[in-house]
């Protein structure tokens, strides 16, 4: 039983995915979103680009710049400004936040599902 618990916790541990967790300001970066699907801005001045498709971004901090594709999005913060390739989920509690997309991550979903309880804000599909 023990020999089961170990090859358990090293198999987990090893198959483990990370986060980026940015709580400084003005920081860049390229984030791979198979080794690292969460991305969480807590600074200001943020610039995130996003290769593959991350399952989420959180914002909180402020004049954040994030492209790319993520299957949600959650934003306290303001001012900030997503262009996304692809989306399935918007929450925004921030005011003046610009958010545009092409489409939808999964495929058999018709349209991103947007929840906006901000003021200010600017969300929808890129033209």
């Amino acid at each position: 039983m023990k020999k089961l618990a170990l090859l358990a916790a090293l198999f987990s541990s090893s198959v483990a995915m990370a986060d980026i967790n940015e709580i400084e300001n003005d920081q860049t970066h390229d984030v791979d979103c198979a080794k690292d699907p969460n991305v969480n801005l807590v600074g200001n001045g943020t610039k995130v680009t996003l290769n593959g498709v991350c399952k989420s971004v959180n914002i909180s901090g402020n004049d954040s710049t994030v492209t790319g594709s993520v299957i949600k999005v959650q934003i306290s913060g303001n001012k900030n400004t997503l262009t996304l390739e692809a989306t399935d989920s918007v929450l925004v509690s921030g005011n003046n936040n610009t958010i545009s997309y092409k489409a939808t991550v999964t495929k058999t979903k018709k349209k991103t599902g947007v929840l906006n309880s901000g003021k200010g804000n600017k969300i929808g599909k890129a033209k």
